[in-house]
């Protein structure tokens, strides 16, 4: 998962230094979480699901795919089952 850097720091591990509004991946749970306690870190928001379905009309809706899913609670899980399956 994406962080956005909060305040700026060079990382111990890999020495690069990480500015204000930069973007900090890294699998280490752990690690993430010791920089986010220590205010360097913020987890990245992510886009609300709903601004990612266009309605069509009709009760259609479209995903960011291009498939078309009647009803908006459908298209809403069908985005989030695409988004957990990679």
């Amino acid at each position: 998962m994406d962080y956005t850097v909060k305040s700026s720091f060079r990382d111990k591990f890999t020495k690069k230094v990480y500015e204000r509004g930069d973007t900090y991946e890294n699998e280490n749970a752990d690690r993430i979480a010791f920089l986010i306690e220590k205010g360097f870190l913020e987890e990245k928001s992510k886009q609300p699901l709903e601004d990612s379905i266009k309605h069509t009309g009709g009760g259609w809706y479209e995903l960011p795919n291009g498939e078309k899913i009647k009803g908006k609670e459908e298209a809403l899980a069908e985005l989030e089952k695409n988004e957990k399956n990679g």
